[in-house]
């Protein structure tokens, strides 16, 4: 049996894609023969099995003392450990793995240092212009730890050759890094799509876009074509999923453009409700700067949405332009309206769109996810 130690951020009932991508491998790989062990940060001191928690009430500096103690505990009764992130639960893993003199993989999913940077320190570039500049000390000692944790990692993991060619640009060997593709959970909405639309109350032809709302999310621009889109379909509806730090501004920018009836900040929702309310929709955009791997644009796509979604990213490994969706320039006023106009007025367009995108998703199916990590586990034990 294979003794494998996952070092992660949050695990259930913590909610986000990291804690239930765990959550799959512990039971997935346990079919496999496969022993887990988890360390993890948690609100919830309640015991469970296999899983080690460090209490998140703590300050930073005994919260990371006591989880860097305990990977230094369980890492010599790991066959394999897999860490989920570069810093808070990287960065443990990379000391205690020095120090007792152990490899071990590492899961990336987005640029930490670049998303501290445009939430905390004034960074104002997206990530591929990121990676060229240099910034004040803040920012620039979190890269350079980030960079540390990467580029000691016996191989790392992303989850899409975009973001591949990112941990490239620190320094990393590009044969150390492979692509698995994150699953994306089948989407299921039994109900009746009229019935849902009446039960939910959405009317007209609606627009759905989601995402935490940070400002490289490109929200703000959606708000500001609706007056255009308006002028050609007045029953256009734009509904907003999430919650975040531009929430007060996407606000003002309704309240100037006297939107209120037509643009619906609709706060954040259970994954289940969300994709309810997707599933009443007519089209989903996402106009944002940056996407490492598109869930979202994937469960639109299984629900049966068509598609609009931006050239950056990860994007461009799901979109494929005029075929399974339609791809603009981010924050592109004039391309996002006449996307959104042709979907509205080429109903065979649409349905082609449509079609093929059911398609498209198979890439992204579970079991695929977990062969790929499993072969780059097996490959590992022999290093």
């Amino acid at each position: 049996m294979t003794k494998l130690l996952i070092t992660t951020g949050i695990y259930p009932p913590d909610i986000g894609g990291p804690a239930t991508y765990v959550r799959t491998l512990q039971a997935e790989l346990l079919r496999f023969g496969f022993e887990i062990r988890i360390v993890t940060y948690s609100n919830n001191n309640e015991a469970e099995n296999g899983v080690y928690k460090i209490s998140r009430k703590s300050n930073i500096l005994l919260r990371y003392w006591q989880y860097f103690f305990t990977v230094y505990r369980l890492i010599s009764w790991a066959d394999i450990v897999y860490a989920q992130g570069p810093m808070g639960d990287g960065l443990p893993t990379w000391l205690a793995s020095k120090i007792k003199n152990k490899n071990y993989i590492l899961k990336i999913v987005g640029d930490y240092a670049w998303e501290q940077g445009k939430q905390r320190f004034g960074v104002e570039e997206l990530l591929d212009d990121f990676q060229k500049k240099r910034y004040g000390p803040k920012v620039e000692i979190i890269r350079f730890l980030q960079k540390v944790v990467a580029r000691s990692a016996l191989l790392i993991i992303t989850p899409s050759e975009y973001l591949k060619k990112i941990v490239g640009q620190w320094g990393v060997e590009v044969n150390k890094i492979k692509v698995v593709y994150n699953a994306v959970a089948i989407v299921k909405v039994l109900e009746d799509r009229e019935k849902l639309r009446k039960r939910l109350g959405v009317k007209g032809d609606i627009i759905c876009s989601a995402g935490r709302l940070q400002n490289w999310k490109g929200f703000d621009t959606l708000i500001k074509i609706m007056p255009n889109l308006l002028a050609v379909n007045p029953n256009f509806k734009l509904l907003i999923f999430g919650s975040g730090p531009e929430e007060s501004n996407l606000r003002q920018i309704i309240d100037c453009l006297n939107l209120h009836e037509r643009v619906k900040l609709m706060g954040s929702k259970p994954r289940a409700e969300l994709m309810q309310y997707m599933s009443a929709c007519d089209y989903f955009v996402l106009n944002t700067g940056y996407e490492g791997l598109p869930h979202l644009i994937i469960e639109a796509m299984q629900l049966g949405l068509p598609v609009i979604a931006t050239t950056v990213g990860g994007n461009l490994e799901v979109v494929n332009d005029n075929k399974n969706g339609i791809l603009v320039e981010y924050n592109n006023k004039e391309q996002l309206t006449r996307a959104i106009k042709e979907l509205w007025q080429n109903a065979g367009k649409r349905e082609v769109i449509i079609r093929n995108a059911k398609d498209a998703v198979s890439n992204f199916s579970q079991v695929k996810m977990v062969d790929g990590l499993i072969k780059i586990l097996n490959e590992t034990r022999t290093v």
